[in-house]
């Protein structure tokens, strides 16, 4: 594979999520950065392809109704309509753990190309805070196809009407909060802001995904009053009027879909708009290059599509495409990332 160095915005967005997240200090960061096919891609692709001969397991960490369910099941249904691979790729939770026990089942499918996962950010969390017996550079690469920002949630009928309001709430009081997970990347963001706000210490409740999360805020379930949604988890709440979004945890207002026009966290005074959500596509550790080829032109195929633009824009996603060498260094650096917030929580 054609070795290069890493693109500038990719060096960048690294270092200054390293930065903030391990002084949590506030830093302005740039957009995500737009992708264009890389030279890795096109050696990746210059291997011979070896197709998958039965149907494909698409692994998913999280209980159905969360982001990563929606966004897997979104790109199954556009290899499917789109006839990219010659065998079903079929949408499969595996719930438990915090992420743990689908990791270990894609894990011991060693060299097996029936078997891609989607991941988010506890892939890392979880595999470091329960110290499980491999890392997330054990698994072959696929690729990135977005990332994915946090709003600040609140229930519709919430006194909050802004991001400050929540804060000086939570100056008074030890807020209920819920989020996916344990020790993952929704509780890391709320201590991030009881550290850089110094609010009391949140009451942090975890829940089996996104879908759980908004539906407890949505219902007051367990005196919960606030979450970190992604846009496409609370968008169907936030339609019904069940709850709301104070603020995105963007550099930039969101622009597209109902989201557009949201103020930014950042601008009512919570200074943190650098961290999101990879969503990121991932294999048993030893594929074959031309197993790995396989899956990065499929993945590329679902980025370029209509119906993935539209997607992206609808849910308020970052187009952000890696794979080959670009997405191994973005692995290594999120894995160093991750491993930071774990040690600055005292997680491990």
């Amino acid at each position: 594979m054609e070795v290069r160095v890493m693109t500038r915005s990719v060096i960048r967005t690294a270092a200054i999520l390293v930065a903030a997240l391990v002084t949590l200090s506030a830093c302005a960061t740039a957009n995500a950065p737009s992708a264009t096919p890389t030279a890795s891609l096109a050696s990746a692709s210059a291997a011979a392809i070896i197709q998958p001969t039965h149907p494909v397991e698409f692994v998913i960490s999280t209980a159905p109704g969360g982001g990563s369910d929606m966004y897997a099941r979104a790109m199954a249904t556009i290899i499917e309509t789109k006839k990219f691979s010659p065998q079903p790729v079929t949408p499969l939770n595996k719930e438990g753990g915090s992420g743990a026990v689908a990791f270990q089942y894609v894990f011991e499918k060693t060299g097996d190309m029936h078997y891609v996962m989607i991941t988010l950010n506890s892939f890392f969390t979880t595999i470091i805070t329960q110290k499980l017996a491999f890392k997330a550079t054990d698994f072959t690469p696929v690729a990135n196809l977005a990332l994915d920002p946090f709003f600040l949630w609140v229930n519709d009928d919430s006194p909050w009407k802004t991001a400050q309001d929540f804060i000086d709430a939570a100056k008074k009081d030890s807020l209920t909060v819920a989020g996916t997970g344990a020790k993952q990347e929704d509780e890391a963001l709320f201590r991030r802001i009881q550290d850089t706000m110094q609010t009391k210490p949140f009451t942090y409740i975890s829940q089996t995904s996104g879908a759980t999360v908004a539906a407890a805020v949505a219902g007051h379930q367990g005196g919960v009053v606030a979450s970190v949604n992604n846009p496409s988890e609370g968008l169907q709440l936030y339609q019904a009027k069940k709850m709301k979004p104070l603020c995105a945890f963007m550099p930039a207002s969101p622009t597209t879909a109902v989201y557009a026009s949201l103020p930014t966290c950042k601008s009512q005074g919570i200074a943190i708009d650098d961290y999101f959500i990879m969503r990121a596509i991932m294999a048993p550790p030893g594929l074959s290059a031309g197993q790995q080829a396989f899956w990065v032109d499929v993945f590329k195929k679902v980025y370029d599509s209509d119906e993935w633009k539209k997607f992206m824009s609808d849910n308020a996603l970052q187009p952000d495409f890696k794979s080959g060498l670009e997405f191994r260094l973005f692995i290594q650096q999120y894995q160093q990332l991750h491993q930071d917030i774990a040690t600055k929580f005292k997680w491990v």
